[in-house]
C-alpha cells in the first residue's frame, strides 16, 4: 500500500487493503473476486449506485477524460464495517480526497459508499483555536 496506509493484521483489514490496492491498479478481476455476489457501490453525493462489477468496469474505463489514478492512504475499522482514505488524481490535475466505507459480508466486500471532497483552505479567523497539520490533499 501507499505510505500512510495503516498496517493491521485483522483478516478483514487485509481484505480491505487488498481491495483498495486492486482498485488503485485497476485490477478489475481481483476486485470482483473480493466482492460479495450482492455487491454494490454508492456515490451519495450524486445519488448513483453501481450494482455490478461489469458496470463498474465500464464506468472506470470509459470516462471521457481518462480514468483517475487512485492513491490509497489509510484503512481502519472493525468487525464488518471498514473505511479507507485515498487521494484521487484526475486528468485535469486536481486531487480530491475520497473516503470509502465498506460493509463486509461472508468475508467479502458487500456494500461500499464513497464520498469525495476537494481541498479547502482553512479560514484565518479560527487559527487561534485550532492546531494545524499538513492537509491530506493540496
Amino acid at each position: 500500500m501507499s505510505d500512510g496506509m495503516t498496517q493491521l493484521t485483522d483478516p478483514a483489514a487485509d481484505l480491505v487493503r487488498r481491495y483498495a490496492d486492486a482498485g488503485a491498479r485497476d485490477d478489475f478481476d481481483a476486485m470482483e473476486a473480493l466482492r460479495h455476489p450482492e455487491w454494490q457501490e454508492a456515490w451519495p453525493q450524486s445519488g448513483e449506485i453501481v450494482t455490478s462489477s461489469a458496470n463498474y468496469r465500464v464506468v472506470r474505463t470509459r470516462r471521457p477524460e481518462g480514468a483517475p489514478r487512485v492513491e490509497p492512504r489509510r484503512v481502519g475499522g472493525s468487525g464488518d464495517c471498514w473505511w479507507s482514505e485515498s487521494i484521487v488524481h484526475y486528468a485535469d490535475g486536481s486531487r480530491w480526497l475520497a473516503i470509502s466505507i465498506y460493509e463486509l459480508r461472508d468475508g467479502l466486500v458487500w456494500h461500499e459508499r464513497i464520498y469525495f471532497g476537494q481541498p479547502v483552505n482553512a479560514p484565518s479567523w479560527r487559527a487561534e483555536w485550532v492546531d494545524r497539520e499538513e492537509p491530506a490533499v493540496t
